[in-house]
């Protein structure tokens, strides 16, 4: 009985290895890290506030979901519902470019500037959609391989949300922080749409909560030059975010090698 226990025992064991060895080592898993990819929305490519620039950076993030693998990934989406705060269209007399002076949702001591725009990211439009090859990527790879948690924000009409973190106000959060934490991630690498704005506020609101943030420079864009280095210089000499073209990032961070693997070789 304890020969043929043996022999069984050593087969499941032999077995196990065969499976371990079988999966491919992983050796672009970046630890502690999350991708985060802000706002790859249809109405910020070719939609609404469609930005010719924007297109350039779509290559950037197709290589960063391919060939990298994350242990947390970040989608926000502005996720604006009709009428809110940031469309021209809601106010009379106003249009697309224009600025309102409103006040601070939770008291009117406090004044914001809000820009105007044309109506942009309503739910159940095309235009509120993730650019479809990275939304392709993000379905293949939720679930899986890594959690793909999606930020939806600039839910309330009374106030514009450019951070993946908070809106402008403060006023309310999302989840996107304990998120964070309860996975574990310390440093952020970010993307996305557009540079000066969203962006923006997502890499300060990750400094002030103390993530390490690292900007990929060719992985994001806004709407002008002028407007994307005027807020790298910000986010660089102001708060410490460490801007980078995408191939530089990528020759100084060699990921980890499984070590489950590792230990099945030696």
């Amino acid at each position: 009985m304890r020969a043929a226990f043996t022999t069984i025992l050593t087969g499941v064991v032999a077995f196990a290895i065969t499976i371990v060895n079988a999966v491919p080592v992983n050796s672009k898993l970046h630890t502690g890290t999350a991708l985060v990819i802000i706002d790859t929305q249809n109405d910020f490519i070719t939609g609404s506030l469609n930005n010719s620039r924007a297109p350039a950076i779509l290559p950037k993030l197709y290589r960063l979901l391919d060939q990298h693998e994350w242990p947390f990934v970040v989608a926000s989406q502005d996720w604006h519902p009709p009428g809110h705060v940031s469309f021209a269209s809601a106010h009379a007399n106003k249009s697309a470019g224009s600025t309102i002076t409103i006040d601070f949702v939770d008291t009117q001591k406090k004044l914001e500037i809000q820009s105007l725009t044309a109506d942009h990211c309503i739910p159940e439009t095309w235009g509120s959609e993730i650019e479809a090859g990275v939304q392709s990527r993000l379905h293949t790879l939720e679930g899986f391989y890594t959690t793909v948690n999606y930020i939806k924000k600039a839910q309330d009409h009374r106030v514009d949300s450019y951070s993946a973190f908070a809106d402008n106000q403060y006023h309310r959060f999302t989840t996107l922080d304990s998120e964070l934490k309860l996975h574990g991630i310390s440093k952020l690498v970010v993307t996305g749409l557009v540079t000066s704005a969203c962006v923006r506020g997502t890499a300060i609101d990750g400094t002030k909560l103390g993530y390490e943030v690292t900007l990929i420079e060719d992985a994001t864009e806004a709407t002008s030059a002028e407007a994307k280095e005027t807020a790298i210089v910000e986010l660089r000499d102001t708060w410490g975010v460490d801007v980078i073209p995408l191939a530089t990032w990528e020759a100084e961070n060699t990921p980890v090698v499984s070590r489950m693997r590792r230990r099945v070789r030696d």
